[in-house]
């Protein structure tokens, strides 16, 4: 029977400790990022996640300030609130718009207008420059630097 010598089992229980405190770390990190970024039932605010190059984020970003909205936007790619309430919210692609107790994702201006009607806003949104070219018009990729 080999016994193991003293200092491996004193090495394995620090790096248990150490994944254990690490494990709680991210567990806090969890429930911060959800009570800060998850809209509650009786939520009355505007909170969108978005990019700086995404031409739907700016489109967004431009409709809200048409309207007279009030919000609070948070870029995903340079602030740890931004990419904590995009994990959070589960984005899978920008804009992730938290309104009131709803949470849209895309620029789909049916529901972000629905929801804003809920807190008594209306949303006008950003019209779309007249295409110059092709039957791709209506095409909604995200790519950036389009043809002009």
């Amino acid at each position: 029977m080999r016994t193991e010598p003293a200092w491996s089992r004193k090495s394995r229980r620090a790096l248990l400790i150490v994944a254990a405190g690490l494990a709680l770390l991210l567990l806090g990190f969890d429930r911060y990022a959800a009570f800060a970024h998850r809209p509650g039932e009786d939520s009355k605010a505007v909170v969108i996640y978005t990019t700086a190059w995404c031409p739907y984020c700016a489109k967004l970003r431009t409709s809200l300030a048409a309207s007279g909205i009030p919000y609070v936007e948070h870029d995903v790619e340079k602030s740890l609130q931004g990419q904590m309430g995009f994990w959070t919210l589960r984005g899978r692609g920008v804009p992730v718009s938290a309104i009131g107790p709803k949470i849209i994702y895309g620029y789909d201006v049916a529901r972000i207008a629905f929801a804003l009607q809920d807190l008594g806003y209306t949303f006008v949104p950003a019209s779309d420059p007249q295409p110059s070219q092709g039957s791709d018009a209506g095409a909604t990729s995200s790519s950036v630097g389009g043809s002009n």
